[in-house]
C-alpha cells in the first residue's frame, strides 16, 4: 500500500472506523460476476468486449478490497491510475446511475487522464502479460491508437465488478474516495500530502455515508 493510501487509513482510523487488519481484509470474499443477475453478468461481458477484450471469457472476479471494517463496509481509495477514458465507460452503465460517486467520477475520468498518464503510462502500470491476456496487445506506452492500455481496461473492469457486486448485493456495503474529491472544503490528495492538514474526521464520516451503497 502507497503512502497515499497508508496515510488515508490513519484518517479512516481517526474517524472512529474499526478498520480489519490487511490480512483480514485480503481474506474477505472477493467480488464476482459469477454471484450476480444475468443481465448484469451480460452487461459486464459486454463492457469486456467493448474495451477489446479477448473472447472466451464470461465472468469476472475482482482484485482484493482497500479497507473494511469491522461492521463490513468496504472502502475503496482510488488514486491517479483509477481515472481515464476506461473508467468513464464504466460509469456509463445502466446500473451505474445509481451509484453516488458514478457522476463525480466519470469527470474525473474525463479531466485527469492527463494525471493517469505520469503515473501510469509505462512498464506494469500500462501493460503485463495477464492484461495483454485478457485485452491484447498494448499500444507503445502512453499512446492511444488501436488497443492502447490493456493495464488501464483491466482496472477499470474490475473496478465495474466491484461496483456492480455491491449494487446488487444487499449484504455488501461499498464506499469510494478518490484523491481528487473535496472533502470539507479540502482536496483530498494536498490533504493526505506530508505537509497536509489531514481531513475533519466528522466531515469524513458524513462524506463517506453519502458515497455508500448500502
Amino acid at each position: 500500500m502507497g503512502e497515499l493510501a497508508e496515510a488515508f487509513r490513519s484518517e479512516l482510523v481517526k474517524a472512529g472506523y474499526d478498520l480489519l487488519p490487511k490480512d483480514a481484509t485480503n481474506r474477505k470474499d472477493l467480488a464476482t460476476t459469477k454471484e450476480l443477475p444475468a443481465s448484469v453478468r451480460a452487461e459486464i461481458a459486454d463492457l469486456h468486449r467493448a474495451l477489446g477484450g479477448a473472447a472466451g471469457y464470461l465472468d469476472f472476479t475482482s482484485g482484493k478490497w482497500d479497507f473494511a471494517t469491522a461492521d463490513g463496509l468496504f472502502i475503496e481509495f482510488d488514486e491517479q491510475l483509477h481515472f481515464n477514458r476506461y473508467r468513464g465507460t464504466t460509469d456509463r452503465l445502466p446500473w451505474a446511475e445509481g451509484i453516488p460517486w458514478a457522476a463525480d467520477y466519470l469527470h474525473y475520468s474525463s479531466v485527469h487522464e492527463d494525471q493517469c498518464l505520469i503515473a501510469g503510462g509505462y512498464g506494469g502500470k500500462w501493460t503485463n502479460p495477464s492484461t495483454e491476456k485478457m485485452f491484447g496487445v498494448a499500444d507503445p506506452p502512453r499512446v492511444f491508437d488501436r488497443n492502447g492500455s490493456p493495464r488501464w481496461k483491466q482496472r477499470a473492469l474490475y473496478d465495474a465488478v466491484k461496483d456492480a457486486y455491491a449494487a446488487h448485493r444487499p449484504e455488501i456495503s461499498l464506499a469510494r474516495v478518490s484523491i481528487h474529491d473535496e472533502i470539507g472544503g479540502r482536496g483530498v490528495l494536498k490533504a493526505l500530502g506530508r505537509r497536509g492538514e489531514g481531513l475533519d474526521a466528522a466531515t469524513l464520516r458524513e462524506f463517506l455515508a453519502a458515497r455508500t451503497i448500502f
